[in-house]
């Protein structure tokens, strides 16, 4: 990276208060700034900020002695805005077509698609504009991906999967792999075959080694603004509500539904045949195996009101000391019997 400040203030559609000759050409975190280097604080580390050393500080407000900010109403939006500069310097995705890859004579591929070494892509498969899949991906037959979308290394696409525009799918992660559907008969598990599909909207992240099931007759889907972190599994016939977030291990069972703009942290578990409301918050560990509404903020195994889950912690962590203190009580009592000659 080497701007000037003036078009970093540009960029960030900020204010500018320094010299906007001067050049940054790096990026760093607040406190390890150094010449070159742009960093931000937010209002809550503004007195971090006293003897800053960088190129430039991107501030929600003016920070006295710091010769160059920018001002902005959201400084770590802004700095994302730079590191995407930065990452694209450094990352290293694929140009053209690989002779290593094989494309079918069938795919349709948009202008400015880019195909690795070794990447397959099946028939029929369409392939967006701007779209780049790297090195050993696999996409299969009739799958069709948007534009501006970026498939890592590793990822597995299976047949019939409908993705949308600016779709980012990390490292070894596999979709539309068959959904776990056995029925019994006679002392075996019969397979039930996985018909259905996957579809998963714009603008949609997908960390690394995730699964996402397709659907037994009807798809899986995922709404727009879907964000998974690693090692994250949704199972057949799931659906993901519009700009939910999954963090790391998060697992949803069948048909089960989540609603918009929830948050499932991290080791979260849904069983099957549940749906949770739009807005609520399944925290850390927690386990859910009902039906909630919007606006739940659930915890605990099984799953209950957050401020109910924190009282039964608090009461277990004094079950220990109950148990000393009965036991002490039956010590006494008994004492107290043998010496009545009731004992």
């Amino acid at each position: 990276m080497n701007l000037s400040l003036a078009e970093i203030a540009d960029l960030v559609h900020g204010r500018l208060a320094g010299d906007p000759a001067a050049r940054a050409t790096g990026v760093a975190s607040l406190t390890a700034a150094g010449p070159g280097d742009v960093a931000f604080a937010r209002k809550d580390t503004l007195s971090q900020a006293a003897g800053f050393k960088g190129a430039c500080l991107l501030a929600p407000e003016s920070v006295p002695g710091v010769a160059n900010q920018i001002l902005v109403a959201d400084p770590q939006l802004a700095f994302a805005a730079v590191l995407r500069i930065v990452e694209t310097e450094r990352r290293s995705l694929p140009s053209g077509v690989h002779p290593s890859a094989t494309v079918a004579a069938t795919a349709q591929l948009a202008a400015g698609v880019a195909i690795g070494p070794s990447a397959t892509v099946g028939e029929y498969a369409v392939i967006g504009e701007n779209t780049a899949i790297c090195a050993g991906a696999h996409i299969g037959d009739h799958v069709h991906i948007g534009p501006g979308g970026l498939v890592y290394p590793g990822v597995v696409i299976r047949e019939r999967v409908t993705i949308g525009r600016n779709v980012i799918i990390h490292p070894n992660t596999t979709i539309g792999g068959d959904g776990f559907g056995f029925v019994p008969s006679h002392g075996r598990q019969v397979k039930m075959p996985q018909v259905g599909a996957v579809r998963i909207g714009d603008d949609v992240e997908i960390g690394c080694n995730c699964t996402i099931d397709r659907g037994a007759i009807e798809d899986t889907v995922i709404e727009n603004g879907v964000k998974t972190d690693n090692h994250c599994h949704v199972a057949h016939n799931c659906r993901i509500g519009e700009n939910t977030i999954l963090v790391a291990y998060t697992r949803i069972g069948g048909s089960t539904v989540i609603g918009k703009n929830c948050i499932l942290a991290e080791d979260a578990a849904v069983t099957d045949h549940v749906t949770i409301g739009d807005n609520s918050i399944v925290t850390a560990t927690a386990r859910v195996s009902k039906s909630w509404p919007a606006g739940s903020v659930l915890g605990g195994s099984p799953a209950m009101p957050f401020d109910e889950a924190k009282r039964v912690v608090m009461a277990q962590t004094r079950v220990p000391k109950a148990l000393r203190e009965i036991t002490d009580l039956r010590e006494k009592v008994n004492k107290i019997l043998q010496h009545l000659g009731l004992a």
